[in-house]
């Protein structure tokens, strides 16, 4: 059975079609999360609040506005995660400076974000941007979506992507290394 007849079959209340879709994705999505948290128990109750924000809009979904329940439900999931962030950040007092961190560039980034700390003042950092930029950096870094597919996902030319992308990079080099 294929993603859009589980979907018709969740609109109509079936929990079996439910059930099965959301195994389908949960580690895929649990691991999106993590990366981005580090807390596991975070992760685990970030991906139980995005399967239940699934379930309670699957009825506006609508295939032939052309996304796939994959892009649909990393849509959910950025955006549950940049306002976890968000009330974090709304905590967070202490200037996000890191002296001992390791020039940021484009090939080693996800090498340093695997640090929890730093992971964590970044994923603060990125949240004082605009919503676009935050999903494109989530979704690159994250969730491991090439260019290509987060500018056909986002409809913007795959140039405006990258420019986004390595502007935000800059700022992080800054932010991060004092220059």
């Amino acid at each position: 059975m294929n993603e859009y007849q589980l979907i018709h079959k969740i609109k109509k209340g079936d929990r079996a079609a439910a059930d099965t879709l959301i195994r389908s994705y949960y580690d895929e999505i649990f691991r999106f999360v993590r990366k981005q948290t580090m807390e596991e128990q975070t992760a685990l109750d970030l991906t139980q609040e995005i399967f239940i924000s699934l379930l309670r809009t699957i009825h506006s979904y609508n295939q032939a506005k052309g996304a796939s329940v994959r892009t649909w439900l990393y849509k959910i999931a950025t955006n549950k995660t940049i306002d976890y962030f968000r009330a974090r950040a709304a905590g967070i007092t202490e200037t996000m400076t890191l002296d001992d961190a390791e020039p940021i560039d484009d090939t080693d980034f996800t090498k340093q974000i695997s640090n929890q700390d730093f992971a964590e003042r970044v994923c603060v950092y990125v949240n004082q941007f605009s919503p676009d930029t935050q999903k494109i950096f989530r979704l690159h870094i994250f969730g491991g979506y090439t260019f290509a597919e987060i500018a056909t996902d986002m409809q913007l030319p795959e140039g405006s992507i990258k420019s986004k992308y390595y502007r935000l990079l800059n700022r992080l080099r800054s932010e991060f290394n004092g220059g």
